[in-house]
């Protein structure tokens, strides 16, 4: 019987999506306002060939956030802002997005599965999770004048991978950590997804007639990036999680004496001491806040390395699942997506890059497999557009 490798792995359907059945909700309580997001879901279902494995595996999901602004306004006396330092100092790329009790995947349930050495069958495995926001925001900040909520401003963008891992000769499954040097790490899929989100209050309002717009409209729909060769960082698979690294900092809008900025919600991990960690995010501020009690310091990867085999390099093509119309009928998005490329693709036998061959064979090169249908959701869209203003001349 054949050895178990990623070559016995099979994607078989993956897909990215808003859940459109949920929407913003927002809760006006006396003292405070909860809002939750629409859902985000992230499905796999991959295929075990019948093989013997002579290592310990896990495929799962993995997300990571490279990006936030949150920022919580006060009308003209400044804002709150929930900020993630490994980013913002620019020490790390990312940072791990996951309940922290199995890094580096989202979840130790359902967004992960375990071959363990021995006897593998033939079977399907369905990997999935969904993920939404829940934060609460007080009305009134009475340390600062009693000012008051009138927006909620919150751009995020995330990176997720779909990867099997071949555990080292000693790896026993109470292990929560990704050992580098020693585990190897092969990427199945990229994917991306961004939120956007924006709200304004009236604060003269009583509680429950505050909320005067939603703006919550997704400018880009999640994407598959079948042809990213989007390694994965380091920092995506090691601690800190999003939950753990982020804290909540008062800047007001006009700085002096008496109105500095403010730590309001402290770290519970960091990847620096904690002196320098205030010296970086409250650079000149005096007194230092105290370091937090439960605050642990996580190890700093001062080269945040790429890690990973690329998609390109695993040789698996597209199966026909995920193109197929039961596929695309489930996800709307999928059938844009096949109509662009067919577009992108009469455009590239076109006149289109005449006066760029080289970008023009590279495109090519990039359209003529079967996996290029499902090309990312930007690349469809420029494209398409170009294809259109071609037709046009």
């Amino acid at each position: 019987m054949s050895k178990f490798n990623v070559d016995k792995i099979t994607v078989s359907q993956t897909q990215c999506f808003f859940d459109n059945k949920t929407g913003t909700k927002v809760y006006e309580k006396p003292s405070l306002m909860q809002y939750e997001s629409q859902h985000f879901k992230c499905k796999a279902i991959i295929e075990l060939e019948e093989c013997v494995a002579d290592r310990n595996w896990t495929i799962g999901l993995i997300q990571a956030c490279d990006s936030m602004y949150l920022e919580n306004r006060y009308g003209r006396h400044g804002s709150s802002f929930w900020e993630f330092h490994p980013i913002k100092s620019g020490r790390h790329r990312m940072v791990n997005d996951s309940d922290g009790r199995q890094y580096p995947f989202y979840s130790v349930t359902s967004s992960k599965c375990e071959v363990t050495r021995g006897a593998v069958h033939n079977c399907v495995v369905k990997l999935q999770y969904a993920d939404h926001f829940y934060p609460t925001v007080v009305w009134e900040l009475p340390y600062c004048g009693g000012a008051k909520l009138t927006e909620v401003i919150r751009r995020q963008d995330f990176w997720i991978w779909l990867v099997a891992v071949r555990r080292a000769g000693h790896y026993n499954r109470g292990n929560d950590v990704f050992h580098v040097g020693k585990d190897e790490l092969y990427i199945l899929r990229s994917m991306r997804w961004h939120y956007c989100l924006h709200m304004r209050f009236d604060p003269d309002e009583r509680v429950g007639n505050r909320l005067r717009s939603v703006a919550d409209r997704q400018v880009e729909e999640p994407s598959i990036l079948l042809h990213s060769d989007e390694p994965v960082p380091l920092s995506a698979v090691h601690p800190p999680h999003c939950n753990a690294a982020q804290s909540l900092i008062w800047y007001p809008r006009v700085r002096t004496g008496h109105h500095k900025p403010e730590l309001l919600v402290p770290p519970r991990q960091a990847i620096v001491p904690w002196d320098r960690w205030s010296a970086e995010m409250l650079p000149g501020l005096s007194p230092r806040p105290q370091r937090p009690r439960e605050l642990r310091v996580c190890p700093l990867w001062s080269k945040d390395s790429d890690i990973g085999v690329a998609p390109a390099k695993v040789q698996q093509p597209l199966p026909s699942s995920e193109t197929s119309p039961a596929a695309l009928a489930e996800n709307p998005m999928a059938e844009r997506l096949l109509r662009a490329h067919k577009k992108r693709w009469q455009f590239l036998k076109g006149d289109g890059f005449a006066g760029n061959s080289r970008a023009k064979s590279k495109l090519l090169l990039n359209s003529t497999d079967s996996s290029g249908l499902a090309m990312s959701i930007k690349q469809a869209a420029a494209a398409a557009a170009a294809a259109a203003a071609a037709s046009v001349v």
